[in-house]
């Protein structure tokens, strides 16, 4: 079996665990990392479906003077604009809200960077959904990189990885942070 597919039977293996998973939990313990306090601009995402809930976070990190951008898909990559809160200035597109506005183009101001996964090993290597679009984006931004898991989602095995995927920082589940180096 090739890379591409251990990655899509992977995928599906998670995506079916997070239908099955039945947890409300939070996330807010990201609040208390270093990198996130210390950070003025956060780059993170709106989650969607069975994705950790970064909605709540979003807001708290808004509250306390923070700057949030969000990603919009350009082609094939991802472009981050200021969001103010206001879901009105996001735009719904296939289930996937996008914000509205002028986009972000300073990534080296970005102190931190919230990623979504399916899964994420002991090394920091990342399952995203395929597509490589935060990949791709990682390479640019070369801040703090936190990925939401879910318990379950932390792998004891290495994930098949290539060139291509930019590993992640650290990653947060409801109950620890865990710290790759």
């Amino acid at each position: 079996m090739n890379t591409n597919d251990e990655k899509a039977a992977l995928r599906e293996h998670y995506r079916q665990s997070r239908i099955e998973n039945k947890e409300n939990v939070s996330f807010d313990k990201i609040l208390e990392i270093p990198e996130i306090q210390s950070s003025t601009i956060i780059a993170s995402y709106y989650s969607y479906g069975r994705e950790p809930n970064t909605n709540e976070i979003n807001r708290e990190l808004l509250s306390q003077g923070k700057k949030i951008l969000l990603p919009r898909i350009q082609g094939d990559d991802l472009e981050w604009s200021i969001w103010n809160g206001d879901i009105s200035t996001l735009e719904n597109k296939n289930g996937i809200y996008e914000p509205i506005g002028e986009g972000f183009s300073n990534f080296g101001a970005i102190d931190c960077v919230i990623v979504p996964a399916l899964a994420i090993d002991n090394s920091g290597n990342r399952l995203g959904k395929g597509k490589g679009f935060y990949d791709r984006a990682l390479v640019s931004i070369t801040s703090f990189s936190l990925a939401l898991i879910y318990s379950n989602e932390l792998s004891t095995k290495a994930l098949p990885s290539n060139s291509m995927d930019i590993r992640v920082n650290a990653a947060q589940t409801p109950e620890k942070l865990y710290r790759f180096s």
